[in-house]
């Protein structure tokens, strides 16, 4: 009677624990809205804190607003006719008309092979304009009353920026719609029920609402602010994640089921190990990601944020509303494959992994490294230096293309901006006709800050341009000091790729600080936290040499974006070290009563299923990705996916396992083994 009575009492409990999230989740609904609605998408956006192209935007805002030019280019091959350049002409005043345009368009530039006509339109880029509708209405009034042949585009960095923003409003409901579809089909796979599914799903669910009402409740307040692509990778990281806690859980209730017909006493055995499971690979993955925050540029520090605040919100929803709806559907919910006790466990596969690795532990690590050693040589096609905006998309945009005819019929040269104090520009003027590699220089009217219109002879994002962009800075530090300021795209480019180094010579190392004191916390173990780390790089390289090779071979990207590989060592790392908690937390369970050797191979057949489950999740949220037109968002999403492909079924499997088998109780020194 009394079992039957706490029984009674912890399903009242798991009752009202599902009711307060269900009141939670409904007012979290109700008093937020899409992230998208609290995206900030500035000029500064992918730059970092103080960078000197940043300041020249931030002095050109105060001076005169902030503005962001747009270049309409007429084009028609074989030259242009009187009846072209009229109609050109016809459209400057509709441009000036079109709000939030500052001024007046400027007058057509023919292009010296008389195929082009080039239109700068200033619009405003001050806070709550939004640049993509104006674009919209720059395109269509481009393209009214053209003569057959002639061919108008908007580029510039109007015309990129809304192709930028443009790129996710068309795929945000897509990704979150194939985010869903992945968690169904692999939970459908995994469990075969037509039952269990749902629980899982409606906790990952309530977990993904909740964390994105906490993320959009901080950005409405402006305790962080979403840059970029935050709000994409935020969706697939939840999803992501919730749904490995949830595998996790769920396999180990399942595992208890078959011990002991008592449910409230299988929950409660599944919880003493899984929960402390699952806070510590949260602390990992949160505290990985969160490391960002300290990176200089400003992007970085808004997906660092928002996905820590979201992975903590998670966890809380899965450690507390999954408990409670399994011990609501108890056992019958596992129908038709409903685990009683003494029933035997599925890990055939898993066993025959687990017998290799114990009858072969050098072979398998060896053979392991190797494979990992000989994918790093893909390290070598390396090229982070940046994508120029003409290869920032995956299908051709109306920017592109404007981009193109601009190479094709105007000089080739890049565009730097140079700021002068008032009572500095007369020398910063002197030092800029004197300057090697400038091609022209324009000087504006006279201000506190007079703007000086430079054009270097050569191409931009080239190391040409960064070098004479080097230069140009210091001849102008040496003229005028700190009077002087060099911007603009050119130098955009170059002060991203800067920050991007700067910030992986912070974060890198932090991240790994981080990572150990949780894994030493979590193993007591000096040994086991360094060959866990030391595993988890390999596989980053290896993943980084892979997918450098696949798409400079095969997919035509040639380059990479500047912080590219800091994003991948961040979220390689935090999931291999995820999958390593899974694994390791196991193993020193079952060292408590075994020999660490047979503890490994114990560990490896009841969690190698759950752990390729839920790096089959994983990968398949990232892959969701590719679905965005940005090479960026794609080669990061393709990435992370063949990572923890890589992470799960080479290093979970195999290297991890059988280094620990080969060491035995010496992976726990200092501590004493249990066993």
């Amino acid at each position: 009677m009394s079992v039957l009575l706490g029984a009674r009492a912890a399903r009242r409990v798991a009752a009202v624990v599902v009711a307060v999230w269900a009141a939670v989740t409904v007012a979290a609904v109700l008093a937020s809205g899409p992230l998208e609605d609290v995206r900030v998408a500035s000029g500064t956006s992918l730059l970092a804190r103080g960078a000197e192209s940043a300041r020249v935007l931030n002095v050109q805002a105060r001076q005169s607003g902030r503005v962001v030019p747009a270049l309409v280019v007429y084009e028609r091959s074989g030259g242009l006719r009187p009846a072209d350049v009229a109609a050109a002409r016809s459209h400057l005043d509709r441009f000036a008309a079109v709000p939030h345009v500052a001024g007046t368009a400027s007058e057509p530039v023919p292009s010296a092979d008389g195929q082009a006509l080039q239109v700068t339109v200033l619009l405003s880029g001050e806070p709550g304009v939004l640049i993509s509708p104006l674009v919209e209405r720059l395109r269509a009034i481009a393209s009214e009353g053209n003569p057959p042949g002639l061919v108008a585009h908007v580029s510039g960095a109007g015309g990129a920026a809304a192709d930028y923003v443009d790129s996710f409003h068309r795929v945000d409901g897509t990704l979150l719609t194939l985010s869903l579809v992945v968690v169904l089909l692999v939970l459908l796979a995994v469990y075969r029920s037509p039952v269990l599914w749902a629980i899982p799903m409606l906790a990952v669910v309530v977990a993904y609402l909740c964390s994105t009402a906490a993320v959009y409740a901080l950005a409405r307040s402006g305790v962080l602010t979403l840059r970029a692509a935050t709000p994409e990778v935020f969706t697939v990281l939840v999803f992501g994640v919730a749904t490995d806690y949830a595998l996790l859980l769920v396999a180990r209730f399942r595992e208890r089921l078959r011990v002991t017909a008592d449910q409230s006493a299988a929950l409660r055995g599944a919880l003493s190990g899984g929960i402390r499971t699952v806070v510590a690979s949260a602390l990992t993955v949160a505290g990985g990601v969160g490391c960002l925050v300290v990176a200089d540029t400003h992007a970085l520090r808004s997906i660092g944020a928002a996905s820590a605040v979201g992975i903590l919100v998670t966890t809380a929803v899965m450690v507390t509303l999954l408990p409670a709806l399994l011990l609501l559907g108890g056992r019958r919910a596992f129908w038709p494959s409903t685990p009683h006790p003494g029933d035997p466990a599925r890990d055939g596969v898993w066993r025959g992994v687990a017998g290799f690795v114990g009858q072969r532990p050098r072979l398998a690590w060896a053979g392991s490294a190797l494979l990992l050693t000989v994918l790093c040589a893909g390290l070598t096609t390396l090229d982070a230096s940046g994508i120029p905006p003409s290869s920032l998309f995956t299908t051709r945009t109306d920017s592109v293309a404007g981009h193109d005819a601009l190479r094709r019929h105007y000089p080739a040269g890049a565009p730097v901006v140079v700021l002068a104090r008032q009572d500095s520009s007369a020398a910063v003027a002197r030092a800029l006709n004197g300057a090697p590699g400038v091609s022209s220089v324009r000087q504006g009217p006279p201000a506190r800050w007079r703007t000086f219109d430079v054009v270097l002879a050569a191409e931009p994002n080239t190391p040409d341009a960064h070098r004479l962009v080097t230069d140009l800075r210091a001849t102008l530090r040496a003229a005028a000091g700190g009077a002087a300021l060099v911007g603009g795209f050119t130098t955009e480019l170059l002060d991203v790729r800067d920050a991007a180094l700067d910030d992986a010579l912070l974060v890198v190392p932090l991240i790994l600080l981080v990572v150990g004191v949780i894994l030493v916390v979590l193993l007591r173990s000096l040994v086991a936290p360094l060959l866990l780390m030391g595993t988890v790089v390999l596989s980053f390289a290896a993943t980084l040499g892979l997918c450098s090779a696949l798409f400079t071979q095969l997919l035509g990207y040639p380059v990479m974006d500047a912080s590219f590989a800091l994003y991948a060592f961040v979220f390689l790392v935090a999931f291999g070290v995820d999958y390593n908690i899974f694994l390791m937390a196991r193993v020193r369970e079952e060292s408590v009563r075994l020999d660490t050797r047979e503890a490994t191979l114990r560990a490896l057949r009841a969690t190698g299923g759950v752990i390729t489950a839920a790096g089959v999740v994983l990968a398949a949220a990232f892959f969701v990705l590719t679905a965005l037109t940005l090479v960026p968002v794609v080669q990061l999403g393709l990435l992370v996916a063949i990572g923890v492909v890589i992470d799960t079924v080479v290093v979970r499997s195999f290297l991890v396992p059988a280094l620990a088998h080969h060491m035995g109780r010496r992976i726990w020194w200092p501590a004493r083994a249990a066993s």
